[in-house]
């Protein structure tokens, strides 16, 4: 590269490779125009949808079953583009007839790029996936301008059908979720009921009731104890006094006896109502436990009994949903405007190949002449002399024009 030291020799380069560079940028240009116009043109055509938010979730209540508007979405792009759905429209059609060497899988990606669902609101995408889209924009790019609007027609048509199917699928399968629900719920009542008069038949002798004499009779014996206590007290200290005399006269031992077998007595009596007592406060312990137990049967109950209400009310809102859904079907999925067959195909990109392709051939050409130069390193000037020596040439012989003389 030391031939190459200024502008100059650039100049003069270029000028003797010339032949090179021209031929090389001319077939450059010349593969660039016929790739250039080898790309197909692409034509893109949209049909227009109005999805109104359905009435049969906008009055039902809470939590009765509405289908957010991002998971509607998301649904019926995923039902669209399901691949049995794509092939029938490749059958359909006859698309890729000109290539049947591509694969099912390739065509169905292909026909899935070729699609896109977009939701507007207000002229601008929605972002908010509770906010129901307005109108839907379903836009079809094909190979002619006549497929690209047939197919985006029939997407729409699919849309429709596919959005009356999701609300009827989705109305129908929380009406069937309540039913069920409410279902389990009486179930659960029954056997909580069945096993709450199992329980009161087993402890039928602690639960407390109406007819309940406990306290009255746990009066009844304290008052009796105490009774027998006083009477026990007077015996036994006249029993002692006698006994305390010394020798007994036999009225007296007949006395001290008879005072004797009436201690007995009364202490037997003492000791029955004593353990009867007993018997009364276990039995007392006993029914507060068995009342708790019924309480908390009692409380079970109320809770299934509510959330029995509460799945009922649901369920006859699930029906008038339902109802909506099949009434006012027809009003909320409207075909606004049809896709029409564009003038116009899409940009294809056949500038951008164009000047790509003559900027490739141009630093292509410059690059051979380069290595030309390379090739075959000679000193044509004295400028070249000077760089590549060291030493200035004295004089310089110029090239003469034309033929030389013969004589």
């Amino acid at each position: 590269m030391g031939s190459l030291g200024s502008i100059g020799d650039i100049l003069s380069m270029l000028w003797r490779r010339r032949l090179v560079l021209g031929t090389t940028v001319l077939a450059g240009a010349a593969l660039s125009y016929h790739m250039a116009v080898s790309q197909p043109h692409s034509y893109a055509a949209s049909a227009v949808l109005q999805i109104e938010t359905p009435r049969s979730f906008a009055d039902a209540p809470r939590g009765t079953g509405g289908i957010a508007a991002g998971y509607w979405l998301q649904l019926v792009q995923a039902r669209l583009m399901v691949r049995d759905n794509i092939l029938g429209l490749i059958d359909k059609y006859d698309l890729f007839a000109d290539t049947p060497a591509m694969s099912e899988a390739l065509q169905v990606q292909i026909m899935r790029n070729s699609f896109r669902i977009d939701p507007v609101t207000g002229g601008q995408y929605y972002a908010n996936a509770e906010q129901w889209p307005g109108v839907l924009r379903v836009t079809a790019t094909m190979p002619s301008a006549k497929l690209a609007a047939d197919l985006a027609n029939e997407m729409a048509e699919r849309v429709l059908e596919l959005n009356s199917t999701t609300q009827t699928e989705q109305v129908q399968e929380t009406l069937e979720f309540y039913s069920r629900e409410e279902s389990r719920i009486a179930q659960q009542i029954d056997a909580v009921e069945s096993e709450m008069a199992a329980f009161r038949n087993e402890n039928l002798d602690v639960l407390p009731t109406t007819l309940d004499n406990r306290p009255t009779e746990m009066r009844t014996i304290d008052a009796e104890l105490s009774e027998i206590a006083g009477d026990l007290l007077r015996a036994r200290s006249e029993y002692d006094e006698l006994m305390s005399r010394s020798p007994l006269s036999t009225i007296e031992q007949r006395n001290a006896s008879q005072i004797n077998n009436q201690i007995t007595l009364m202490t037997t009596r003492q000791d029955q109502l004593r353990e009867r007592m007993s018997e009364i406060r276990a039995s007392g312990q006993r029914s507060v436990n068995a009342e708790a137990q019924m309480q908390a049967y009692d409380r079970r109950l109320l809770q299934l009994r509510e959330q029995q209400a509460e799945m009922s009310g649901r369920r006859a809102a699930a029906e008038t949903a339902q109802r909506l859904d099949a009434e006012q079907q027809s009003e909320q999925f409207i075909l606004l405007e049809q896709a029409t067959q564009p003038d116009y195909p899409l940009s294809s990109g056949r500038k951008k190949t164009m000047v790509f392709g003559l900027a490739g051939s141009m630093a292509l050409a410059l690059m051979l002449a380069l290595l030309l130069e390379m090739l075959k390193p000679v000193i044509r000037s004295a400028g070249q002399m000077e760089r590549s020596s060291g030493l200035r040439p004295v004089a310089t012989i110029p090239k003469l024009a034309g033929k030389p003389q013969t004589k």
